[in-house]
């Protein structure tokens, strides 16, 4: 059973979304929110693979945080026609956070009532906390709205073995209780750890405590791996600041632009791949043991989008050449590099341009 099984099973909010793609639903507009990450993720993948499937993502694809788009340039990309599919998709995260923008919250209430026939709006709500029984009934009674909080220590566990199993391991009842322990609630820590563990664990059958106890320990090869999922991730300030902490703790500019180029080009092959509903071990010669972030590389392919893909694969090799060459301080050039390919001047996913200047300082 897959994990992504699993939550259909276990989780009824992802058992009636998976039942509603099942059926073909359009989703006019709908709501994925909550306090568990990793199951708003995994549902916002699920989804999006869905509404997307005949569509380019280049062009009837837009996403940005609520902040961050006016109420005008949000107005246009709601109402503009798909180029080349059926329908367009319009990503919004964070709505609550522009509460307080009435022409912005006018548009959304009045698109509600009457949304395109033609464009899916998906606006996506985390929550800093979990609801109060009086509030959980009114998030439940909002249609079209599939709400994700905290598991169970059971659940958990099952969720682990699970996941385990997905890669073809085992693992041991005390490896499973000590993950949990120094895991926070949020299942996209233990998903990290997880993920981390496997690859540290190579062929080995099963999972033992001790192996767990050495992996979560293998501190800077994490540190690498959190650099990587905030690229993928396509969080501008997160993304600056593992970049910065790595140079600080002595990484070499030619050995993280190297990380760089490999990484940015799994994004690009893996977007064809998806395009061409390539088959799965298609990824697994592009992603080797790293396989299991198919979706999150896609999700990169499709934010950042096949242009600028390449453009910034050129920059890189520019920077590259240029460290190479003079010998010079590239680290600034790094810096800026990152913040634009990971969104934060085209969508402003990861802050405000001063937050750039101070990372850079």
């Amino acid at each position: 059973m897959s994990s992504l099984n699993w939550l259909a099973e276990a989780i009824p909010a992802f058992r009636n979304l998976s039942k509603a793609i099942a059926k073909g639903e359009t989703f006019p507009v709908v709501m994925l929110g909550g306090t568990e990450e990793f199951a708003i993720a995994e549902a916002r993948v699920a989804l999006l693979d869905h509404l997307l499937k005949d569509a380019s993502a280049d062009f009837d694809y837009f996403e940005a945080e609520a902040t961050a788009v006016s109420a005008g340039d949000l107005n246009e990309q709601l109402v503009a026609l798909p180029m080349f599919g059926a329908r367009r998709v319009v990503v919004l995260n964070d709505p609550e956070a522009a509460r307080k923008d009435e022409s912005k919250q006018k548009l959304l209430k009045r698109y509600m009532e009457r949304p395109s026939p033609t464009t899916s709006l998906v606006l996506i709500q985390p929550l800093d906390r979990k609801p109060n029984k009086f509030e959980m009934e009114r998030l439940q009674n909002a249609p079209n709205s599939y709400w994700f909080f905290e598991l169970r220590e059971s659940e958990i566990a099952k969720f682990v073995k699970s996941f385990v199993a997905d890669n073809k391991k085992t693992i041991a009842s005390n490896a499973v209780d000590y993950l949990i322990e120094n895991s926070t609630s949020q299942l996209r820590d233990l998903k990290a750890k997880l993920e981390h563990l496997i690859l540290y664990t190579g062929d080995a059958p099963e999972i033992t405590a001790e192996m767990a106890m050495r992996a979560t320990g293998i501190t800077a090869e994490v540190d690498v791996f959190k650099f990587d999922d905030a690229i993928l991730e396509g969080n501008a300030s997160r993304v600056l600041k593992e970049a910065r902490e790595l140079m600080d703790k002595g990484m070499d500019e030619l050995a993280l632009l190297g990380r760089l180029r490999g990484t940015i080009s799994k994004v690009w092959i893996c977007g064809g791949l998806a395009a061409r509903r390539a088959v799965e071990a298609d990824f697994q010669k592009v992603l080797g043991g790293q396989v299991f972030k198919k979706n999150e590389f896609i999700g990169a392919a499709r934010r950042i989008g096949e242009r600028q893909l390449q453009d910034s694969l050129l920059s890189l090799l520019q920077i590259e050449l240029h460290a190479k060459s003079k010998s010079s301080e590239v680290r600034s050039q790094i810096f800026e590099w990152l913040w634009t390919a990971c969104g934060g001047k085209k969508s402003g996913t990861g802050g405000t341009l001063v937050k750039q200047k101070e990372y850079v300082r």
